[in-house]
């Protein structure tokens, strides 16, 4: 059987339909990693009003791949601000990326990164950033792969388990700096 060309473009307003449709995947992949990734009742409604908004900014480049007249695979990069404290004012960002399971390890991700990363350098952007589920271990690998490299960690915690229900539960104490003799001892002294 003959492998079928599969074209990565930019989005036209006719594929959203279908990029929701990929999207519902994603989500549903993240949710079997983790109950933190459920999405709402209306997720779907809210993310088609979402991806639809951002489609028609500047700020933002959805790329598709498609296969005989069907979406296979997107990808939407975003102009981010960054905190105004740092010489970068601006990042690339890769909000979203999927490509169906049986499509996967044939490049089309690069691909669709390619027309992003171009997309970034043309409007001034040098850092590229995503963030990946940690439970995600196919994709960590393949966006490392494409060199992406670990810049930061965040972590999560669960306020109705242990520790966080007991440290909630309980008042907090009060701890004071003690001055010894003048000297400027950093020494804690708990008080009840």
């Amino acid at each position: 059987m003959a492998q079928t060309r599969i074209e990565i473009r930019e989005a036209r307003k006719e594929d959203l339909e279908q990029v929701v449709d990929l999207w519902e995947d994603l989500v549903a992949h993240h949710s079997d990693l983790s109950i933190h990734f459920l999405p709402a009742s209306d997720g779907r409604e809210k993310w088609s009003k979402y991806v639809s908004k951002k489609f028609s900014e500047k700020s933002t480049k959805l790329v598709v791949a498609e296969q005989d007249n069907e979406i296979v695979g997107f990808m939407l990069g975003m102009l981010s601000p960054n905190a105004p404290i740092f010489k970068e004012k601006t990042l690339g960002t890769i909000s979203d990326a999927y490509v169906r399971p049986e499509l996967r390890k044939k490049g089309i991700t690069r691909e669709m990164l390619k027309v992003c990363l171009k997309w970034f350098y043309k409007n001034k952007v040098r850092t590229a950033n995503l963030s990946v589920a940690a439970a995600n271990f196919e994709a960590r690998a393949a966006w490392g792969q494409m060199g992406f490299k670990p810049h930061m960690i965040m972590k999560r915690m669960d306020l109705d388990k242990y520790p966080a229900k007991d440290m909630i539960a309980r008042k907090p104490k009060i701890v004071r700096k003690k001055v010894v003799k003048g000297k400027d001892k950093k020494q804690s002294r708990k008080l009840r």
